[in-house]
């Protein structure tokens, strides 16, 4: 994707480099003009290209209200969503020719940043998200137990009465990142209560250096499974919030979207529909 990128960029900007390198002032003049400019033939196209596929984009809101279907992956439309997000608006860019001289285009424009910048955030934060791994702790009791009886126990008591804050699926996002502190001392909290639970228990018989060894290594993936349950309960919390912060953001870009069109209609630039 992000080859893919890179590749359009450096084309898009080797077909009008010295336009673009050109003062505003000076870009009247210039032989590209009447192609590059935004109202131009080839400007005006890559704006209506790029926006067909900002709102192609949003399908992928549409896929999550329709998870039940058999429509592909989640991820697979995470991914396209995440591609004509950043082409469209690369698009928009070049579009622009790097100017906005109306307050519609500045103000179409910041809010089509804006949103670029909170979906690739999330998706960041969304893929850096630690998930816990139950298999892994259920290996972890099972070696507990062999080497310690009914540790597995007192391991699983420990974790139910250290519960984690839960925050209103629909509470606004700062209640939840104001929450993030008492996330960090529940998560540490966990992790120092599980390894305690491990060490008092008692022992009947005296256990090897090997054995003392895997005790060690049980005990370092129950307590990585105490804290990653609390971080990835957090995290898919916040980012519920953050991605409701991200569509509004969206849904103000759409409203903008047919008023900068309106506009440069009542202006003339009609693209290919101009006399």
């Amino acid at each position: 994707m992000v080859a893919t990128l890179a590749l359009a960029s450096i084309l898009l900007w080797s077909l009008g480099a010295d336009f673009y390198r050109t003062d505003l002032h000076s870009r009247v003049e210039h032989v590209d003009y009447e192609s590059l400019r935004p109202g131009g033939l080839v400007g005006h196209g890559y704006g209506i290209v790029g926006t067909i596929l900002i709102l192609t984009n949003l399908l992928y809101l549409l896929r999550r209200r329709l998870a039940r279907w058999s429509l592909g992956s989640m991820a697979s439309w995470l991914n396209l969503h995440v591609f004509t997000g950043l082409v469209g608006t690369l698009l928009i860019l070049f579009h622009s020719a790097f100017q906005f001289r109306t307050p519609i285009a500045l103000a179409t424009a910041g809010s089509l940043g804006v949103v670029v910048f909170t979906g690739i955030l999330g998706r960041y934060l969304y893929a850096l998200t630690p998930q816990p791994n139950r298999a892994e702790l259920e290996n972890a009791l099972l070696r507990l137990d062999e080497l310690i009886p009914g540790c597995s126990v007192q391991v699983r008591q420990t974790l139910a009465s250290h519960q984690v804050t839960q925050v209103d699926v629909h509470a606004m996002l700062l209640a939840k990142l104001a929450t993030i502190p008492r996330w960090a001392g529940e998560a540490r909290a966990r992790g120092f209560a599980v390894a305690y639970a491990i060490e008092d228990m008692p022992l009947d018989r005296t256990l090897t250096r090997k054995e003392r060894k895997q005790v060690r290594k049980s005990k370092r993936a129950v307590r990585k499974f105490a804290t990653r349950e609390v971080v990835g309960m957090g995290a898919s919390s916040l980012l519920q919030s953050w991605r409701g912060f991200h569509r509004m953001l969206a849904l103000i870009l759409v409203l903008l979207v047919p008023v900068h069109i309106g506009v440069a209609w009542i202006y003339g630039y009609r693209w290919i529909f101009s006399q």
